[in-house]
């Protein structure tokens, strides 16, 4: 009985080690999976850029119901490149803008910036194919 006891100690002590060094710190910027349009990506414009801006600056309207189909796909006003270019975020203004890179200009949003959480769900969201999801 005592064996028993102590080989099941020795196992749960095992297991327990070997669980809880699997967890490393969390990393807030980590870029999340399966990044929804509406639900991920649109709140953000709407928070930043919206409200300001992108209603209807820069030919370009960021609102819901506008936006997915200003970006996707079509040119950007005074760059000869694609606003979005699914599951390309390097070759896509829009990330390139947000990034600050200064790759086209001026970071967006002008005078301040998104979180690193809020550039790698749009950067996700690209690499995902920028779905209208």
């Amino acid at each position: 009985m005592k064996k028993t006891f102590l080989s099941f100690t020795i196992l749960l002590s095992i297991t327990m080690y070997n669980c809880s060094k699997d967890k490393g710190p969390v990393d807030d910027t980590q870029q999340p999976e399966n990044v929804s349009f509406a639900n991920d990506v649109q709140p953000i414009f709407n928070q930043n850029c919206t409200t300001q801006c992108h209603p209807n600056s820069g030919n370009l309207d960021l609102t819901a119901g506008n936006s997915y189909n200003q970006l996707v796909n079509v040119n950007a006003s005074g760059y000869a490149a694609k606003r979005v270019v699914p599951g390309d975020p390097d070759n896509s203004v829009l990330y390139k803008k947000i990034d600050g890179s200064g790759v086209y200009g001026s970071t967006m949003p002008l005078g301040g910036s998104l979180s690193a959480a809020q550039i790698n769900t749009i950067k996700q969201w690209i690499v995902e194919g920028a779905q209208n999801n």
